[in-house]
């Protein structure tokens, strides 16, 4: 692959159904599987886009992130492949931007370093994370219902501190607000 400045353009399928393919742009087998119209293909078929597989260790770095910021149970197979295929092409040495307004694989990508250029939304401004809460009795839980009152499980989003700096260094400013809540009373 070659490109001017090493940048690589990762295509998520809104991009070619919006027909927003630029030069030197890869995709993933599954994104191609989405495109089921007929101008769709053949759009994608003139821009010349090439389609490569991504290795499961890939995959499994994608995984692994997805699941600290909790957007795992927002991302499809396909979001997962078209990320870690980012992954790779970025420690191969390419500059990597990704074209998607998924705000999920924007969300990963930002906490991964990896450039995200939205194709028709604004994109995402600042970095979240997701976390399972009892609607009920408002706890963090793991599973999709309660162990301690059995009501039902929801993500709830809870805002990362910019979009440079990724979440873990919140859970720092979480853990002294709620004492300091705890405090005040």
């Amino acid at each position: 692959m070659t490109s001017i400045n090493n940048v690589v353009y990762v295509l998520d399928s809104s991009a070619i159904f919006l027909r927003k393919i630029p030069y030197n742009s890869v995709t993933v087998p599954e994104v191609v599987e989405e495109i089921i119209d007929e101008n769709s293909k053949l759009y994608f078929q003139v821009m010349n886009v090439k389609v490569e597989d991504v290795g499961r260790e890939y995959v499994s770095k994608v995984v692994k992130i997805a699941e600290q910021t909790g957007d795992i149970y927002k991302l499809s197979n396909t979001d997962i492949k078209v990320l870690a295929k980012a992954v790779e092409l970025k420690d191969k040495g390419y500059n990597v931007h990704i074209l998607t307004d998924d705000y999920s694989i924007q969300n990963v990508a930002k906490n991964m370093k990896i450039t995200v250029e939205p194709v028709v939304q604004q994109g995402i401004s600042k970095v979240f994370k997701w976390v399972k809460v009892c609607k009920g009795c408002g706890r963090k839980v793991e599973g999709d219902v309660c162990p301690i009152c059995g009501s039902e499980v929801v993500l709830r989003r809870v805002r990362c501190e910019e979009t440079r700096r990724s979440c873990s260094k919140s859970k720092k400013t979480e853990r002294k607000r709620l004492n300091d809540r705890r405090n005040s009373g």
